[in-house]
């Protein structure tokens, strides 16, 4: 959530060719459009599930079949969810790399997001994050610890 995951990710990936880059915004917006525009918010959770069920597979086929390397552009905000894909990755043979991108403070995620909103809406922020959506999100953040995270400190400002 503008901590800069989409950012990195497509770097990760311009510079490193066999990369392969997982969203799961981009799944959805792939199949159904866009939040709000191409199809109504009551369908975002169903169109959110069927979205993560194909990463996952897609997961599988990159790591086992076609032995890429993936980039999982996701939030990750909870210990568990975390520890699921982690248990996952590495039970396909595959290793995994935590990249936390820290964000400064929540104002400046909240500043983050309305400035992207207005440059452009697209998939990679879609869905549309409110005050309280983002206190939800701030609030329930689980910070990897002790889990070998590469912390990365998103506090400079960026061009979107």
């Amino acid at each position: 959530m503008r901590a800069g995951k989409s950012t990195f990710s497509k770097a990760l990936v311009a510079t490193h060719p066999n990369f392969e880059r997982l969203s799961l915004d981009n799944i959805l917006a792939a199949k159904h459009g866009i939040y709000n525009v191409d199809y109504a918010p009551e369908k975002y959770s169903e169109y959110l599930d069927e979205a993560a069920e194909e990463c996952l597979a897609r997961l599988k086929r990159l790591l086992t079949e076609e032995n890429r390397d993936v980039v999982f552009d996701r939030a990750f905000w909870n210990k568990p969810d975390r520890d699921e894909a982690k248990s996952l990755i590495e039970s396909l043979g595959a290793r995994w790399v935590l990249v936390y991108l820290k964000a400064p403070d929540k104002a400046t995620l909240w500043q983050r997001i309305c400035r992207r909103r207005e440059i452009e809406v697209n998939a990679d922020c879609a869905y549309q994050i409110t005050p309280d959506i983002l206190d939800m999100y701030w609030s329930g953040f689980e910070e990897p610890v002790d889990e070998g995270a590469i912390m990365v400190d998103t506090s400079a400002p960026s061009s979107t």
